[in-house]
């Protein structure tokens, strides 16, 4: 059953899009870096769901196969991977699959077909190039179309390109900012000591950090508002229209009430931490008691 509404009928509108969240790119990379030693490429299941036309690619996983003479793929293996995915996720059924790489090559498309029987619908094909072609790891999403000038004969099959768009959630994005707001820290670290690592930032950094960018932000709103005011440059509409939009979102509140709250919260957060310590303390020291009757 699972695998039967994994396997309903998927078909894409002209108007298509695709949205990918970065552990998908990340167990794509995990996947090619344990291949097996020879192989050129690695191939899996992409999973996710459509959504009036947008295509959230949220979960993959890896699918054994081999390519030479003949092209052979671990369908079986697939399903059972697939009944296991659905036994945790039934709401992200299989959207189509992925390849690393670059190119889409004669074996791409009989895969594709592979996938359009296992879907009884139209897959997704993400490409994600290892390769770092041009110093870039490309990464690019595909839907096939059959070129066929009569109902019956197929002249071949044509890999049109997606709109993609990498999509985060705020969870990601911490771990996000910790590859990239350190990169050059990190980068370093690993130059002078391999064997070195950068921790994660604390709570209290991470707000640190989120409010400085906030500060940021608002500091370039407000010069490029003083710039148009001062007719040093042409206003947009369609920015003074989003602007004004997020400002109308805003609760509206008195700075009194706001600070009220922010104290308030603040408090709450060193109860719990100080609560937390405590009790870290008891446990040692009962820890120690018990040791020491022993």
């Amino acid at each position: 059953d699972r695998i039967m509404q994994a396997e309903k009928s998927i078909f894409l509108p002209s108007q298509a899009s695709v949205k990918i969240h970065p552990v998908v790119i990340f167990n794509i990379l995990d996947h090619y870096i344990r291949r097996n030693e020879g192989q050129d490429r690695v191939i899996g299941t992409l999973l996710g769901y459509n959504n009036d036309g947008v295509i959230e690619i949220k979960n993959c996983f890896p699918v054994v196969h081999s390519e030479g003479d003949q092209i052979a793929v671990e369908m079986e293996f697939h399903r059972k991977m697939l009944d296991l995915h659905m036994k945790a996720s039934p709401r992200e059924p299989i959207i189509g699959w992925y390849a690393t790489g670059c190119d889409i090559n004669e074996n791409s498309v009989i895969i594709n077909n592979f996938y359009r029987e296992e879907m009884n619908g139209t897959p997704i094909h993400l490409t994600v190039d290892t390769g770092l072609t041009n110093d870039t790891m490309g990464i690019h999403a595909y839907h096939a179309h059959a070129l066929t000038d009569h109902p019956e004969a197929s002249l071949g099959t044509y890999f049109a390109p997606l709109p993609l768009e990498i999509l985060t959630f705020e969870a990601e994005n911490a771990g996000l900012d910790a590859l990239t707001g350190n990169g050059a820290n990190s980068a370093q670290l690993q130059q002078d000591d391999p064997t070195s690592s950068v921790s994660m930032l604390s709570e209290l950094e991470s707000l640190q950090g989120s409010l400085a960018k906030l500060d940021q932000i608002l500091d370039n709103v407000y010069q490029y508002i003083s710039a148009v005011e001062k007719g040093e440059i042409q206003g947009d509409p369609r920015i003074g229209r989003f602007l004004a939009k997020t400002i109308q979102s805003l609760p509206k509140s008195s700075s009194n009430i706001m600070d009220k709250v922010i104290n308030n919260s603040v408090k709450d957060l060193l109860m719990i931490v100080y609560i937390s310590s405590l009790t870290r303390s008891q446990l040692a020291v009962a820890e120690k008691v018990r040791q020491s009757l022993n």
